[in-house]
């Protein structure tokens, strides 16, 4: 993608935010109307796919939301929000089984400590009476999170032995059980917790639903699938990540460095050792190496948008790549319009480019959130937009 299309899409995205404060003012079918004319001028945004295919499915026109929701997810397949919002209607509103466990699996192979597939995953196995693995699934969530309430309750549905395995790790009293809530638009996790074993694959059932949509082949893959979830670091390299992390807090960088790097060269698919490596490289100077390691956390998690603003974020002040930072900066602001650090990086690269008048509208943005960051009150003086004092 060039400077040009990443304006364009910045633009479209501009556009767009514009006409969702229009459509919370107007009915429904007016404010579907507003953003199906959106589609006609930028096919290709994805947001606006999700948005239109959750209002259908409000309206209860599921045909046409399946559509927008597979359209979304095609457009911008790392998106995780979209990547659940298509999975769960696969099983909430139409019962798709297995196409709902083929996309789940699939975001778990990105990211093997999302709390939310992994309970969807533990729902699914419970409903189709696989109670083996859906305990499997609901304690591994309890083992990145002690206190899931979802789970604790999950595992209390199941047989005497899952109870007992709450107990063990020392649950308190379980909420209302949990089922995949209909599709919609939620912010995008930044998952951070320590690895763990997984639990055995679950194996989906063939689907007999419509085949409009049809479930990726029934094969050995998913045993593939949890193979690369298995090389996620061992417990043992858990403590390792630790003693890093504290190495570095106490400012003896060289060290945690080299433990970094340990890690690393035993588990090559630790996507939060190379982005913290990253870091560490970018403090002390060694930017090839640094760029390195950001690149290898963002193509091991596309879907962490800490890691891919951290990329971005050395391109744009380490290299002065700034289509490439753009690039990234599109994406994240597409996914998240109230990340004020976000803007102030993209307002910061339009007046680079001499592109004033976007710099402007994003400064705007970034001041409606913010209106007391004086840099940005600054900016806007610079190049004309507000008067000076």
């Amino acid at each position: 993608m060039n400077t040009k299309n990443s304006l364009i899409l910045i633009e479209g995205a501009a556009t767009y935010e514009r006409i969702l404060t229009e459509v919370r003012e107007v009915e429904a079918d007016e404010g579907l109307r507003h953003i199906q004319d959106f589609l006609k001028i930028y096919p290709d945004f994805g947001r606006a796919h999700n948005d239109v295919a959750v209002m259908y499915y409000q309206a209860g026109n599921s045909l046409k939301a399946l559509a927008h929701y597979e359209k979304a997810h095609k457009l911008e397949p790392a998106n995780v929000v979209f990547r659940k919002n298509l999975a769960d209607f696969y099983f909430v509103e139409l019962e798709w089984t297995g196409e709902a466990i083929n996309t789940y699996l699939d975001i778990l192979k990105d990211n093997p400590f999302d709390i939310e597939a992994l309970n969807a995953l533990g729902t699914i196995s419970q409903k189709i009476g696989r109670r083996e693995q859906a305990r499997q699934y609901f304690t591994r969530t309890l083992q990145i999170d002690v206190n899931n309430f979802d789970a604790a309750h999950g595992l209390q549905q199941l047989p005497p032995a899952a109870v007992s395995a709450v107990k063990q790790i020392g649950q308190p009293a379980p909420a209302a059980p949990y089922a995949p809530a209909p599709p919609a638009q939620i912010p995008e996790p930044i998952p951070t917790p320590e690895p763990v074993q997984p639990p055995e694959p679950l194996e989906p059932p063939v689907s007999t639903q419509p085949t409009t949509a049809p479930a990726a082949p029934v094969t050995s893959s998913f045993q593939d699938l949890f193979r690369s979830i298995a090389a996620e670091p061992k417990p043992s390299a858990v403590d390792q990540y630790q003693d890093a992390v504290n190495l570095a807090n106490n400012g003896k960088l060289d060290e945690a460095m080299a433990l970094l790097k340990t890690i690393i060269g035993s588990s090559p698919d630790s996507a939060i050792a190379h982005n913290d490596l990253g870091v560490l490289c970018q403090k002390t100077g060694d930017l090839p190496s640094s760029r390195y390691h950001h690149e290898a956390a963002v193509r091991l998690q596309p879907a962490n948008t800490t890691f891919a603003k951290n990329l971005a974020d050395l391109l744009y002040c380490g290299f002065g790549a700034f289509e490439e930072a753009l690039d990234i900066y599109v994406r994240l602001f597409a996914e998240n319009r109230y990340d004020v650090e976000l803007l102030k990086a993209i307002a910061h690269i339009c007046l680079e480019i001499d592109r004033q008048e976007d710099a402007r509208f994003f400064l705007e943005q970034l001041l409606s959130i913010k209106p007391w960051d004086l840099d940005a009150a600054e900016s806007l003086r610079t190049i004309g937009a507000v008067p000076a004092p």
